[in-house]
């Protein structure tokens, strides 16, 4: 296993931001971090060229806090409905994904990407909760969480009748057979 040193020239998640330099294996920086254009390889040359960003890069890492602190802010203040289909008891059918709170999130404005969501446990009960989204490196926001159970109602499609008693459906072969004989007599009558 080879290891190479690169400079990161775009943020990359979960590896770091423009202006790291990073350990990686060889053949992700070679196959997939240098042709993407997020990273360049550590020589002379490139180091020089960071050395002369640094400052403009340190200015754009200390933006991106103070917008991941207002962020926070927000988020926390905003509070997040959900509605999924439940059982009566409030029981979900299925759980809460980080899926359907982005979407609502987007719905109210904001972009958070789902991979820095964090639920705790599986959601599976309507009630309030707390979502945590990782929005910088040390900054995280507890979003509050309302999940609202929808209670569709019960439908007999698909489903065969019930059975009839057999003391019904007597009942009801007689009533034809005394409404067949009535039939034939009145045509009798007729003729």
């Amino acid at each position: 296993m080879s290891v190479t040193k690169v400079i990161l020239i775009k943020d990359v998640y979960k590896l770091g931001e423009e202006g790291d330099v990073r350990d990686v294996k060889r053949g992700y920086a070679r196959n997939y971090l240098i042709p993407q254009g997020f990273a360049v390889d550590y020589t002379l040359q490139n180091r020089n060229t960071l050395a002369k960003r640094s400052a403009a890069i340190e200015k754009k890492k200390l933006q991106k806090k103070e917008n991941a602190g207002a962020l926070k802010v927000k988020l926390e203040a905003e509070e997040i409905l959900v509605k999924i289909p439940a059982g009566e008891k409030g029981r979900l059918y299925g759980t809460v994904t980080t899926a359907q709170i982005v979407e609502e999130l987007s719905a109210k404005g904001y972009k958070i990407d789902k991979r820095s969501l964090e639920l705790s446990d599986h959601i599976k009960v309507t009630g309030k909760y707390k979502v945590s989204a990782h929005l910088y490196n040390d900054i995280y926001a507890e979003i509050p969480l309302v999940v609202e159970g929808i209670v569709e109602e019960k439908k007999n499609e698909g489903r065969r009748p019930a059975r009839k008693r057999k003391d019904e459906t007597a009942e009801a072969a007689a009533e034809k057979t005394v409404s067949a004989a009535e039939k034939t007599s009145a045509a009798s009558e007729a003729e």
